[in-house]
């Protein structure tokens, strides 16, 4: 029977030593591995200083592969380079792949500083940088006796990190381990539920032999249920949704507006929107989308009071009576935008983002959102989101739009989906 293979992960930053950020690498990376069939035996968050150099000399001959992030960039205290250089008793060179992609990203010849970050430890290969100037590299050393321990080197920032292990790391390790078949593996996308919350949930709902782990991207975070049987991982989930609301938890790798769009083509509907205290952000979602004029009509931004006069020929009496945040409002903006532009369905969103303009009867992070169409009764409904910040209070108010219309259109009530929501 094969051993199991071992690995170790070394996150490097001051910064992150020091609690001015915090680190979003180690359980990503030690739950992809483990799903691999590793066993991660320690992880470790080292300064960019001297100890990396007694950290992997403990790590190098005892595990199978060690992952690094961070100190691959261009400043003199990003030293990774050269330390994983003198481990392995080589020479820092220019790479020269490495060299024609740094000069086609920077469009001109790469100073001193960007010139050490295409030097990397002789012999080792070459991992591309898409989204960065710094690229990772992956090499072998050998350790005590005579054991060999692969490195692989990602840079440190979260968006060049994640897609370099994902895209580009994840497939090197399958290679070389000759890695053909993943344990079990159940994926779910959730919305709107901080990661505490989540992690909370996984506890409760837990079942005997089914680990789990998370990923944060933009506007989600991916949930992963590990090892255990499928039957067992697929019941876990569905307690899961059952705890949180199957409306915020997606089986699979997916978006909120998936759902929509797959029912609106299925229809041939067309949406429309008004929007005020988002900005056009549902639009910009929307619009990001390729194809997204074949089902959506376009977004009506009236921030100001008198853009919902103007443009939605809302009454002022009304605005003055109510006001911009309320669900009269709310109702009047979705059923104009529904008149306005002759489509078969309409969203609004009006709000207090912050982080000034809450009152007491009215506090920070409270939103509304209106809905009509063309062959139901109009509904509104509102939402107090905890006011982490007024990007956070957009963007979950912007997702909670798309949720709810997804399920309005297809004929369920928006306000007995969000009573039954715990964390928003």
């Amino acid at each position: 029977m094969r051993q199991k293979l071992t690995a170790a992960v070394c996150i490097i930053g001051t910064e992150l030593v020091r609690g001015i950020i915090q680190d979003g690498h180690a359980r990503l990376i030690s739950a992809e591995v483990t799903t691999l069939g590793f066993s991660v035996v320690q992880i470790v968050i080292v300064p960019d200083d001297n100890g990396i150099s007694r950290i992997l000399s403990d790590f190098i001959g005892n595990v199978d592969i060690i992952f690094t992030t961070g100190g691959l960039g261009p400043t003199t205290d990003d030293i990774t380079r050269s330390v994983i250089a003198h481990a392995a008793g080589v020479d820092l060179v220019e790479d020269k792949d490495a060299r024609e992609q740094l000069v086609k990203r920077l469009k001109n010849e790469p100073g001193e500083a960007n010139l050490n970050q295409i030097r990397l430890p002789d012999g080792f290969s070459i991992i591309p940088n898409p989204v960065g100037t710094a690229p990772g590299f992956y090499g072998t050393i050998i350790g005590r006796k005579k054991k060999n321990t692969v490195i692989i080197s990602m840079p440190g920032p979260l968006v060049e990190m994640q897609e370099m292990f994902l895209n580009r790391v994840l497939p090197i390790v399958k290679q070389l381990y000759n890695i053909t078949q993943e344990q079990g593996r159940t994926e779910a996308s959730i919305f709107l539920i901080p990661e505490s919350h989540l992690e909370e949930a996984c506890r409760v709902c837990a079942v005997p032999g089914v680990e789990w782990g998370t990923r944060i991207q933009q506007l989600r975070i991916s949930l992963y249920l590990k090892s255990g049987s499928n039957e067992d991982r697929n019941r876990m989930l569905e307690k899961i949704r059952g705890y949180l609301g199957p409306e915020l938890v997606f089986p699979g790798d997916g978006m909120p507006y998936e759902s929509l769009i797959l029912y609106l083509k299925e229809q041939g509907m067309m949406i429309a929107g008004a929007e005020s205290c988002t900005g056009g952000l549902v639009s910009k979602i929307l619009t990001d989308i390729p194809g997204s004029s074949y089902w959506f009509w376009g977004t009506a931004v009236t921030y100001h009071d008198s853009a919902k006069e103007r443009l939605l020929q809302i009454s002022g009496k009304s605005l003055e009576q109510h006001g911009a945040v309320s669900c009269e409002t709310a109702l009047a903006m979705a059923e104009r935008i529904l008149h306005i532009s002759g489509s078969d369905a309409a969203y609004s969103i009006s709000g207090i983002a912050g982080p000034e303009g809450g009152t007491p009867e009215k506090p920070v992070g409270t939103v509304w959102f209106g809905f009509a169409s063309t062959d139901r009764k109009s509904t509104a409904v509102r939402i107090q989101f905890n006011a982490y910040s007024r990007g956070s209070v957009r963007h979950r108010a912007a997702l909670s739009a798309l949720l709810l219309l997804d399920n309005f259109i297809r004929g369920k009530e928006p306000l007995d989906i969000v009573d039954k929501w715990q964390y928003i």
